[in-house]
């Protein structure tokens, strides 16, 4: 690979198996990030029933993921890796399965709270900072973080600038969620105490999922530079 980076080392046998486990856990943390998509639109109509049952699907994804990542921990823990990388793939392993923990999270909440949808609408009150913008970000980070990995095994320069993009999909995140928790205690007069306490937790656990994948990115960085060391 030419550019800045040099050539590439990250394309060793161990290495390139390892990244394969990584993104098929991957692949699995983001499907259960996109199964909370149907599980919104459930709240949204005030369908508890379907509330429940997407809460249910994004747990079995989680718990699938879950299983990946003690196999591929079981193989980064038995494998030689090239710079001292042992560590930071473990840890881009942890950080991954934080981003589904998250989701997991953030639909327990909310199938276990007792908010209305007309409550639950609040949320989509305030123009450029609904749930859906939020959501839509999140879904972006997710989005070019599965990208950045995929980058890991044969082109540095996508993968970091994949992993530059999480942080300012982050960013614009962070910005929505702040409107959105400053919006629900705007309506604090009109919503009971333990609503009002439901909706912002709910949307504090649902932006940790960017938090996560963030995290997630800048591991993807440390592991560039440490095999163009």
């Amino acid at each position: 690979m030419k550019g800045m980076f040099g050539q590439f080392h990250l394309v060793r046998r161990k290495e390139r198996r390892v990244l394969e486990l990584i993104s098929d856990h991957f692949d699995l943390v983001a499907k259960a990030v996109q199964e909370l998509e149907p599980l919104l639109e459930a709240a949204k109509g005030g369908d508890s029933k379907k509330v429940e049952e997407m809460s249910a699907r994004v747990a079995e994804f989680e718990t699938l993921a879950d299983g990946l990542h003690r196999d591929a921990v079981l193989a980064i823990s038995q494998g030689a890796f090239f710079s001292g990388t042992r560590d930071d793939f473990l840890e881009l392993m942890e950080e991954n399965d934080e981003v589904a923990d998250a989701a997991q999270n953030a639909a327990r909440i909310l199938a276990d709270s007792s908010v209305d949808s007309s409550s639950f609408l609040i949320l989509y009150e305030e123009q450029k900072a609904t749930l859906s913008d939020l959501f839509n970000l999140l879904q972006t980070t997710v989005r070019l973080l599965r990208e950045s990995i995929a980058a890991l095994a044969s082109d540095a320069e996508l993968a970091v600038s994949k992993s530059l993009l999480v942080e300012r999909a982050e960013e614009e995140a962070d910005e929505v969620k702040n409107l959105l928790i400053k919006h629900i205690f705007a309506h604090k007069s009109e919503l009971d105490v333990l609503t009002l306490l439901q909706l912002r937790d709910f949307v504090l656990k649902l932006d940790e999922i960017g938090d996560a994948a963030e995290d997630s990115s800048d591991l993807v960085i440390s592991l560039v530079a440490k095999a163009e060391a």
